[in-house]
């Protein structure tokens, strides 16, 4: 059968989505997207290969939204990088990118993949080449059961038969006089004991070889290559290498995690804020569950992005949004096992999947839905300077419910002129659940450095706490007097 393929070879410029690397790591990420040539719609499960140079050896696949990324590729020097996409029924294609050490590149257009059309087989028809076949001259896939299958015990497709035609140099398929033996090999696999029986093959008088692949414990693309050897001639004849994919097998409740972008965020005051969850979902085996795996979430605050169903990409993730609105949550605070009342602000965001004994099993985190104002409180409030003398005070800041404010809340503190403030006074608060020290609880000190004033004057601290959304809460109730130098 006749196929066609399309090999198109653009050289793309890079998009530089970040600067140069901080560290001497030389490795970049590779992104981007393969969609269908006639409609434009992403197509999920590609065979993305790194074809060239040599020294990169990487395969990954597109997830649902067409979606495939490279990471860590080490260079040491600006490289041309070959990148073959493959899916059954669509022609290969090929993508050849200029990339430099420590520079991301992001494919600014996406590669459109063509159905195939099948043209018809070389019958003996008009064109063909007529007669008994001579020798093997060279060795192609001719079909294969399944591209994608999974690990062993995962209740899926655990094996694969693959068919390579072995043809003479006019395209005729090998007849029984001119029959070889065909020897299959594992270039590259993700190694959990994967394997191909049987491993060498007689062709049959239509010039086909068929083995088997079986898979292991361990998920990844399996590359597989077929051989000729004609010691007769000096020749050896080898395939283009075929990719199969091995996905991983059902969730494993030690290997399933929850986390939020942000444990503490502005949601309690503000509707329509958006805070991202992701999920990572693995089987028993460490290895990320087969694609499209079902994820189901709920929220006891806002509401949550596919709150219905989420699916695993080829890596186990499930990222969703966590949005602020009604109801507000008021959920139990749990510290070392112990149980106390209800906490507002304070929500639970479950994920839910199924095991390989359709069971639920289910993680957990909690997220702080904080208040846009805040209650700022001091202790001292009143303070009496010396010349050149100094002072130390303490200050809590939280919510109006009492939780630290939301990630990104900054706090600043102004003594005025000639006070120097050191300590808590220009900070941006991070992801906190509960308030303590460093969350709600912090300190700073004052000192007289004015050395060209010895007059006496009444000062006022203040403290500004502006949430992440802009709104401020301004405490300026800490005031007293620098004493003028005696003397004077």
């Amino acid at each position: 059968m006749k196929k066609l393929h399309l090999l198109f070879t653009a050289i793309v410029l890079l998009m530089i989505g970040a600067c140069e690397s901080t560290s001497s790591d030389n490795s970049i990420d590779i992104n981007g997207r393969v969609v269908d040539g006639t409609n434009g719609d992403p197509i999920n499960e590609v065979i993305v290969n790194i074809t060239s140079p040599e020294t990169i050896s990487a395969s990954t696949l597109s997830d649902q939204d067409g979606q495939f990324l490279f990471s860590d590729i080490e260079i040491d020097e600006t490289t041309d990088i070959v990148i073959e996409l493959k899916k059954t029924s669509y022609q290969t294609e090929t993508v050849k990118i200029a990339a430099s050490p420590g520079l991301d590149v992001n494919l600014e257009d996406p590669v459109r993949l063509t159905k195939e059309d099948d043209g018809g087989g070389n019958d003996g028809g008009d064109g063909g080449v007529s007669g008994p076949s001579a020798g093997a001259a060279a060795i192609v896939l001719s079909n294969i059961t399944n591209e994608t299958i999974n690990i062993i015990e995962s209740g899926g497709i655990v094996n694969t038969a693959f068919t390579f035609a072995v043809q003479d140099s006019s395209g005729r398929a090998l007849d029984l006089e001119n029959a070889v033996d065909v020897e299959f090999s594992i270039l590259s696999g993700p190694g959990g004991g994967e394997g191909i029986t049987p491993e060498v093959v007689r062709t049959n008088s239509e010039g086909l070889a068929t083995s088997n692949l079986y898979s292991g414990t361990v998920s990844g693309v399996v590359m597989i290559q077929a051989k000729i050897e004609r010691p007769e001639v000096n020749l050896t004849i080898l395939s283009k290498p075929v990719a199969i994919t091995i996905h991983g097998g059902f969730p494993d409740l030690d290997h399933f995690s929850i986390a939020a972008d942000k444990y503490n965020f502005e949601g309690y005051s503000i509707n329509g804020n958006r805070n991202g969850l992701t999920v990572i979902v693995g089987d028993k085996y460490s290895n990320p569950v087969k694609p499209g795996t079902a994820v189901y979430f709920e929220t006891t605050g806002g509401i949550i992005q596919g709150s219905g169903v989420g699916h695993t990409d080829g890596d186990g993730f499930v990222t969703v949004d966590l949005i602020s609105g009604d109801p507000r949550p008021t959920d139990p605070q749990t510290l070392s096992g112990i149980s106390f009342g209800g906490r507002p602000g304070l929500s639970t965001v479950t994920a839910t999947t199924i095991n390989e004994d359709n069971q639920e099993i289910k993680k957990s985190v909690n997220v702080v839905f904080s208040t846009s104002n805040a209650i700022i409180t001091a202790s001292p409030t009143t303070f009496d300077l010396p010349p050149n003398g100094g002072a130390s005070f303490s200050y809590t800041v939280t919510d109006l419910n009492g939780n630290p404010m939301a990630a990104g809340t900054k706090i600043n503190i102004e003594g005025g002129e000639g006070i120097e403030v050191t300590g808590a006074t220009n900070i941006e608060l991070g992801n906190a659940l509960f308030p303590g020290q460093g969350a709600t609880e912090f300190n700073f000190s004052i000192r007289d450095t004015d050395e060209e004033s010895n007059d006496a004057a009444a000062l006022t601290i203040k403290i500004t706490v502006t949430a992440p959304s802009g709104i401020e809460t301004i405490y300026d109730q800490i005031s007293g007097t620098r004493r003028k130098t005696a003397g004077n």
